[in-house]
């Protein structure tokens, strides 16, 4: 018995063998986190989608024009079921063995098609009829093992990163010995009696980061993760995370998916003009192309909200820089100071 293969993986092979799409096995991982997440399922145009977003780098190329051409090809062979032919069963002759009727042949048997029995008229419907349950089948690992490594940022460069976001302020209790002041009281005493402490400096930088959540971001989900995830690492003074779709307004979610949220108008008060840093991670629309006005009208409106009670505000945008170009992201990046999520761009933007 054949072991049951993966989702789509025949898709997945089909295009990268057949088509000949440089697709890596983190790709298709990527595809299965998407479905996990309730993506791609509605249709067959959501998740034709879905896999252009995670698996195509360009709208405009051979490659694009491969993954529809087999992409419809691989879908037809579903479309079309042969009807099942009515059944038909073999009722014996009532007419018994060695009589002979000489005014016409019978046949022994007559085919006839099956009908529905009924009583009084009245068509009777099979009643399911309970059987033995299926064995149990033992349990199998997986023969595939997926992990995805192929980020442009790896887990080390974020956190340090992280740690370069720093505002350091003496405060607390006396611990750290001030050189230059000691050295001044031995000068003016002429002998050394005790040291001169001071205050040590304890990182007191504040981030906000802000990660769209929107259908357009499902290929960067892991990556989005990967930042927050990593930002114990970093010795923030302060961290907090929330979520939005496509552009804030006037609330901030405390999950990805769900509807716990924030009024913006609570939130602006609790920030700090020379510690609070925003990051804001989205694509930007760059992911859908075209131009969306009422968007980056939106965005004007937030970032002109938020600039006031924040020390530093940078966008950093997943999609390559080249694909920013005739969308709403260019508009986007004439706002703010936005940044290709990279190794440079993301140290660029702290």
């Amino acid at each position: 018995m054949n072991e049951q293969k993966p989702p789509l993986f025949d898709l997945f092979i089909g295009l990268r063998e057949e088509a000949g799409l440089p697709l890596t096995i983190d790709q298709y991982d990527m595809l299965l986190q998407a479905l996990e997440g309730g993506f791609g399922i509605a249709s067959r145009e959501e998740l034709k989608q879905i896999c252009r977003l995670l698996w195509i780098k360009s709208k405009s190329s051979l490659q694009a024009e491969r993954f529809e051409q087999y992409f419809e090809q691989y879908f037809e062979r579903f479309d079309f079921q042969p009807e099942k032919e009515t059944p038909r069963t073999t009722i014996p002759s009532n007419t018994p063995v060695g009589a002979k009727n000489h005014s016409s042949p019978q046949p022994d048997t007559q085919i006839l098609d099956t009908p529905h029995p009924s009583v009084g008229g009245v068509s009777q419907i099979p009643s399911a009829m309970r059987g033995e349950l299926l064995p149990e089948q033992p349990f199998r690992e997986s023969r595939y093992q997926l992990s995805v490594r192929d980020f442009p940022v790896t887990r080390r460069q974020i956190q340090q990163n992280w740690r370069y976001l720093r505002r350091p302020i003496r405060e607390g209790a006396l611990t750290e010995v001030d050189i230059e002041a000691t050295l001044q009281k031995i000068s003016q005493d002429g002998v050394f009696l005790e040291p001169v402490l001071m205050k040590s400096r304890i990182n007191r930088a504040e981030l906000l980061l802000l990660i769209d959540a929107s259908n357009s971001m499902v290929p960067f989900h892991l990556l989005s993760q990967r930042l927050v995830d990593n930002l114990q690492g970093g010795r923030l003074g302060k961290a907090d995370i929330y979520y939005f779709r496509n552009c804030p307004r006037d609330y901030l979610y405390l999950h990805s998916h769900r509807p716990d949220a924030l009024a913006i108008n609570d939130l602006l008060p609790k920030l700090h003009c020379q510690r609070t840093v925003v990051l804001i991670v989205s694509d930007g629309g760059a992911a859908r192309g075209g131009i969306n006005r009422d968007r980056i009208k939106l965005t004007r409106e937030f970032l002109d909200r938020f600039t006031p009670y924040v020390r530093h505000l940078a966008w950093l945008n997943p999609m390559p820089e080249e694909r920013w170009q005739d969308t709403t992201a260019q508009a986007i990046s004439q706002l703010v100071q936005m940044f290709e999520l990279n190794y440079q761009g993301f140290k660029a933007a702290i």
